[in-house]
């Protein structure tokens, strides 16, 4: 018998691994009503968890040739998943508190009944303008708004997640020029109502906002590892604090390697404009 009618996407790499047991010890405390399949966007590796229906998609799609990017092992996982609502994670966005399940499940059933796309459920995404909508606990993202895609915690159709992914964009990209395809293209997305749910206040999934920065632990988690008694050594990745600033020449390297599909994404941003 079917217990939910969405499923949870946990978007990972293998290389964060280390994420996984701190982010499914506070899932599991914190979201204890939760019983619907939790998919583990994984490359090879299979990873379990007490109690937690987790299914590890080892979407395992590289070859020697060619290595596969953010994009393509996300679609590979979305593909994966037979729920066509599916809320989106990150496997450090760490849960600090209890989670409004039921907040949760409305969202989803209006979803299914309205013509709703994409639910985002913190006020950390797009910064609006937002429209009145017919919903008491959801703003529509007017189309002119800045990121009206977002990476952080949302319900979505999958069917129109995968619409605005692109294998060739990293996720940077994908926020910058899904939020410009998504002004061209006629889907409804919508925030939750700031006034009602706040960071830090009032949030239905309070969590790390993000608990790991270009690669390195935010000091955030450090007290809330600790109070939940998870080890972790932090020395293996070292603080943000600590980071050391890449040279120029890397920094330009980086951005000459992303500027290829920088302009194929900008090319079709025209070709959707004028064409």
């Amino acid at each position: 018998m079917k217990k939910n009618n969405y499923s949870i996407l946990v978007n990972t790499t293998d290389s964060f691994e280390d994420c996984w047991i701190p982010f499914f010890t506070l899932f599991k405390k914190h979201w204890p009503d939760y019983d619907g399949k939790i998919y583990l966007n994984t490359e090879t590796k299979v990873f379990t968890f007490p109690g937690l229906d987790i299914v590890s998609v080892q979407n395992n799609i590289q070859t020697p040739e060619k290595k596969i990017t953010w994009s393509e092992c996300l679609i590979a996982a979305l593909n994966s998943i037979d729920d066509e609502i599916i809320l989106y994670m990150q496997e450090d966005y760490f849960i600090k508190l209890h989670v409004q399940n039921d907040i949760v499940n409305e969202f989803v059933d209006v979803m299914l009944a309205e013509d709703i796309d994409c639910i985002h459920l913190t006020d950390q995404n797009s910064l609006g303008p937002f429209l009145p909508s017919n919903f008491d606990d959801l703003w529509l993202i007017d189309k002119k708004a800045t990121y009206r895609l977002s990476c952080q915690a949302a319900l979505w159709k999958k069917s129109v997640l995968l619409k605005y992914i692109r294998t060739y964009e990293n996720p940077w990209q994908y926020e910058k020029f899904g939020t410009k395809r998504a002004q061209l293209l006629n889907h409804k997305f919508y925030s939750v109502n700031r006034d009602k749910y706040k960071l830090n206040e009032n949030e239905i999934i309070p969590y790390v906002f993000t608990g790991i920065i270009r690669g390195r632990w935010y000091e955030e988690v450090i007290e809330l590892f600790e109070i939940n008694n998870i080890t972790i050594d932090f020395r293996i990745r070292g603080f943000v604090k600590d980071a050391v600033p890449k040279p120029l020449v890397n920094r330009i390297k980086s951005r000459w390697k992303e500027l290829p599909a920088a302009i194929r994404s900008q090319f079709e941003i025209y070709r959707l404009k004028f064409i």
